[in-house]
């Protein structure tokens, strides 16, 4: 009985050990970005740093940013800034920190700025490096660093530093036309006041609101600190590329003329109904007449946001779903073997709040893996929009004409005021049955009866017969006891154990690899069909994230790095590590530096794009013979 006991003991405990979960650390997204990718020498531009966290996990501080010699910096700025999301109904809360530096480079050339950092629970963490093209001056006047507050007077630049005080103008003899639509009955402040205006003071959840901040004002002042408006209970998307650099406007303010600075224009998506509150913008000021580090702060706006209405709601409808979508699909291929895959890639487009997740279809035999998304979303005017593409890689199990169903996306369009449904068919795949598993060869027929020796008496193996009376002889002592005896009895099933989670762990490595290197190849063709389209219309952005694209699911798919977590600077050495020649390696890393470069650049020419769609196929071909390679 202590032997079966300690023998279930030993199998429990290895069961444990084998199927003991991972621990996964929340993720921390920290980016960063410049205001131009080509300046000239002595032209002021921003680099802007991005990190946010989940509440709770820790608050990101101390961003640095170290510029190449030739560069003077100046900052950084730091606003404190909240996400709020709703996926499929949940709410996601995150907050962070922006910083923003102000740089000018003193020599022409291509440089790339190490990537901005920031510190996050006491270790500091990298954002993406950021390339800059430095042309020689043209010797044109430029705009100045700072934003001209008064005709005439002094301008701030954000970082602010002190500048040289002129005379402050009399606003009332400025001939100027008003913009009514920012005049106010009375003026919260005789000289300097800030202001919040929204297009729309209702709304339901997930409908766009626009709020503007302005500086009113009538004298001359430095802004030497700002933080943003808290917007708690909205996601937020800006608006503006260069917030504060428009030309002031005047409105009227109890009875006197302001000069009206936009400091700031956000979309707002509520993320839940009721009365929700802007929160104020703050920010100390400094001026001969208005004192020193003087704090201002901005009316809070209430909003009233209901839910659309139940009367026609679609089966299926995600609170916060709404805009203006049209949803396509791409599935490809059309025919595979049992037990194959294909790559199905669903493009959501339109304006309004673009959800972050699909509803996909449901059956036997039809596995979906996890999606991989990319989006480009960002203003036209005051309205968001853009897309959203979700690559998912498909497994069927099932032989025969497998009908994959459809995608719909209900969602509640503002300026119709009813329900509509975006819906893309995904079609028939044809499965080829596989051959059936060679079966394992016959059992033995069971053995004949062995003839039993009728003649042997059934006594023979009794003991002789006992003449006297004597105590029964002693029992052999057993060949294994004590410590032999256990070593003996947990060895096997203990090596039973360890070989079969090796080959657990072993098996399921090799298929995560084969689902990895199928999504990936996948993926890259898919980016390179987009890139090939892109070059039919000339899009020079949309070449550039195509190439981009293509060669990280390239590397993945034939080296088995995972590029986009691996610095910039650092991607020839790793792909070097993985058997990809040097040359190859800082062509790869040569591309990507270009298309990042082409993407904000709105003068590319008809050759640089041809250029870099025949260097990304090349290139893949070159990653693909490496891959091949034994």
């Amino acid at each position: 009985m202590i032997r079966r006991l300690a023998v279930a003991l030993v199998l429990a405990i290895g069961a444990a050990f084998a199927m003991a979960p991972e621990a996964h650390a929340g993720p921390v997204e920290v980016s960063a970005q410049a205001s131009s990718a080509r300046v000239e020498v002595g032209e002021p531009f921003s680099v802007e740093l991005r990190a946010m966290t989940e509440r709770g996990a820790g608050s990101p501080s101390d961003p640095e940013l170290r510029a190449p010699a030739g560069f003077s910096v100046a900052g950084p700025s730091i606003s404190t800034q909240s996400i709020v999301q709703i996926f499929n109904g949940r709410t996601n809360a995150k907050t962070g920190i922006g910083a923003t530096w102000q740089l000018t480079a003193s020599t022409p050339g291509h440089f790339t700025i190490p990537a901005p950092s920031v510190t996050v629970n006491g270790q500091r963490l990298q954002a993406n490096p950021i390339p800059i093209d430095v042309v020689p001056s043209t010797g044109t006047r430029r705009a100045p660093s700072g934003m001209s507050l008064l005709p005439g007077g002094p301008g701030f630049s954000w970082p602010l530093s002190p500048q040289p005080r002129s005379a402050e103008p009399d606003l009332d003899e400025v001939e100027e036309s008003l913009a009514r639509d920012l005049s106010m009955d009375r003026a919260p402040d005789a000289q300097l006041f800030l202001r919040a205006v929204v297009d729309k003071t209702s709304a339901v959840v997930g409908e766009q609101v626009t709020v503007s901040f302005y500086a009113y004002h009538r004298v001359n002042f430095e802004m030497t600190e700002r933080h943003e408006a808290s917007l708690d209970d909205f996601v937020r998307v800006p608006l503006l590329k260069n917030p504060g650099s428009d030309p002031p406007v005047y409105a009227q303010a109890g009875g006197h003329k302001f000069a009206v600075r936009l400091l700031d224009r956000i979309a707002l998506f509520p993320v839940r109904a009721g009365a929700l509150h802007t929160g104020a913008m703050q920010a100390r000021f400094s001026g001969r007449s208005v004192g020193s580090r003087v704090l201002r702060s901005s009316n809070d706006v209430a909003i009233t946001v209901t839910e659309p209405p139940i009367a026609g709601r679609p089966a299926g409808y995600s609170l916060g779903d709404v805009g203006q979508f049209t949803l396509t699909a791409t599935v490809e291929p059309r025919s595979i073997d049992q037990g194959g895959a294909v790559s199905v890639t669903l493009k959501l487009a339109g304006k309004g709040n673009l959800p972050e997740t699909l509803r996909v279809p449901a059956r036997a035999g039809v596995d979906w893996l996890d999606p991989e998304k990319k989006s480009a979303i960002e203003p036209t005017g005051n309205v968001v929009g853009g897309y959203r593409s979700f690559g998912y890689v498909v497994r069927i199990a099932e032989a025969g004409d497998v009908d994959l169903g459809k995608v719909d996306l209900a969602a509640w369009d503002p300026v119709a005021k009813r329900y509509q449904v975006a819906s893309a068919n995904l079609g028939i795949i044809r499965v080829a049955a596989s051959a059936p598993v060679a079966s394992g060869s016959a059992a033995p027929a069971p053995n004949a009866t062995a003839t039993a020796d009728d003649s042997r008496s059934p006594f023979a193996t009794l003991p002789p017969a006992r003449h006297e009376l004597t105590s029964a002889p002693h029992a052999e002592a057993p060949p294994l006891e004590g410590a032999p005896f256990w070593w003996t009895l947990v060895t096997p099933p203990g090596l039973v154990l360890a070989s079969s989670v090796g080959l657990r762990a072993a098996a399921r490595l090799k298929q995560r690899r084969r689902e990895i290197s199928t999504s990936s190849t996948s993926l890259a063709d898919a980016a390179l069909r987009d890139l090939r389209e892109a070059e039919g219309r000339g899009d020079a952005r949309g070449v550039a994230a195509g190439a981009e694209r293509a060669l990280h699911h390239g590397i993945e798919a034939f080296t088995g790095l995972r590029s986009r977590g691996v610095l910039l600077g650092d991607l020839t050495r790793e792909l070097e590590a993985r058997g990809v020649p040097k040359p190859l390696a800082e062509r790869t890393e040569r591309a990507l530096v270009r298309s990042d470069s082409l993407r904000f650049d709105p003068s590319a020419s008809a050759s640089a794009i041809a250029d870099l769609g025949a260097e990304t196929r090349s290139i893949l071909r070159a990653l693909e013979d490496v891959g091949d390679a034994p």
